[in-house]
């Protein structure tokens, strides 16, 4: 006599712990503790050990990269597939052009405040400022665009599908900033659609660089060559020494040029551009239950 087996059909339940480790929230999770405990062990070290800001600063920016690292070693030996996302073939090209995009956009958000009368340039400064404020807007964009849209965005993209994973980035990203300082309602828009636009060059590539690049650039054109906060923060010394006066709605008031709605056009154009590049090249992805 032999033994028969019986398939009455259906997949086989994966074990419990592999199930709880693809769960969406547990990826992101477990992706975000592996990006940041390296960078904020880093950091801190170079914190402490680094009363040279120039050191501190490149430590912060060493801290990120082994992040990125520490969340590459993550992927490989617990989701087990290929770290698509932070692929370095044509990296530079991507940074690079994102760079370029992101610094553009900011000019052109203070071009528009000037030529309405809410900005004016007085005078400049030595070219050695920029440095410091570049490396901690690199350092910034990479962390950033690592937890927000690598991790975050990605992850409930893959669920939740495109839409979705787009909207709730721009609410998480604006949530984020809520505690900052001269917090407007028009300043909150703004980051919203900052979140939208980000994703949305997350979303048209699949990897960081573009994402970062624009980043690191909108954040250091403020700061290191308009003199203006970034999001609320304080005011330091940038490039140029320039002054803006009218109605907070132009200028963006204390919390910055992100807080102007010139700068809010700026962004959903651009993000409606990306958006529609993003769909022609098909990488919109549907959620699960219309798969």
């Amino acid at each position: 006599m032999t033994a028969t087996t019986i398939y009455l059909g259906g997949a086989p339940a994966a074990p419990l712990g592999q199930r709880i480790l693809k769960f969406p929230l547990t990826r992101i999770l477990l992706a975000l503790v592996f990006f940041m405990v390296p960078f904020l062990l880093i950091q801190g070290g170079a914190t402490h050990f680094f009363e040279e800001k120039l050191y501190s600063r490149l430590g912060q920016l060493f801290g990120a990269i082994m992040g990125c690292l520490s969340y590459a070693f993550y992927v490989v030996k617990i989701e087990k597939r290929a770290v698509s996302e932070l692929s370095l073939n044509g990296a530079w090209q991507e940074y690079g052009l994102g760079f370029v995009i992101g610094g553009l956009m900011l000019c052109a958000s203070a071009a528009g405040i000037a030529a309405l009368g809410g900005l004016r340039i007085v005078s400049t400064n030595p070219n050695a400022v920029i440095i410091l404020p570049l490396i901690m807007h690199i350092t910034v964009g990479l962390i950033e665009e690592m937890m927000m849209r690598v991790i975050l965005f990605r992850v409930v993209q893959e669920s939740l599908g495109s839409w979705i994973a787009l909207a709730a980035s721009g609410l998480v990203f604006g949530a984020m900033h809520l505690l900052n300082d001269n917090i407007t309602v028009l300043a909150i828009a703004n980051l919203v659609a900052a979140g939208v636009f980000l994703a949305s060059a997350y979303l048209l590539t699949g990897r960081l660089w573009l994402a970062a690049g624009l980043h690191a650039a909108w954040n250091f054109v403020q700061e290191g060559i308009f003199s203006v906060a970034v999001s609320g923060h304080e005011v330091k010394a940038g490039l140029l020494v320039t002054e803006r006066s009218g109605p907070d709605w132009l200028t963006g008031g204390a919390f910055g040029i992100e807080g102007s709605a010139i700068d809010l056009v700026v962004e959903v154009l651009a993000s409606v551009v990306m958006l529609v590049l993003a769909k022609r090249r098909g990488r919109i992805v549907l959620p699960f239950w219309k798969r």
